[in-house]
């Protein structure tokens, strides 16, 4: 028996990823190529590791303490990254 989440921990990396990956195209603008080589790259970096497929786990590893901290850190990623987003739109149309 699986644990059904509302948001799995795979869309909640391809969230922040894409969330970061979009940041660093805008504060492209805002602050040059540095910077937006380091939000997409870290972006690519959360793209990357949401195949971790919590469909396949046990009960015992997704009751794991370290799974459970992951999924908190998936949401923080996942909503910060949103935030940094709207922060840069925000800026870049001010």
């Amino acid at each position: 028996m699986n644990k059904n989440y509302i948001i799995s921990i795979e869309r909640l990396h391809l969230i922040a990823g894409f969330s970061l990956v979009l940041s660093g195209i805008l504060v492209y603008f805002l602050d040059g190529f540095e910077m937006a080589l380091s939000w997409i790259i870290f972006g690519a970096m959360y793209i990357s590791m949401s195949d971790i497929g919590e469909s396949e786990m046990s009960i015992e590893k997704l009751n794991h303490s370290s799974h459970v901290v992951r999924r908190i850190f998936g949401y923080v990623g996942a909503i910060f990254s949103l935030i940094l987003v709207i922060y840069y739109l925000v800026k870049l149309l001010s």
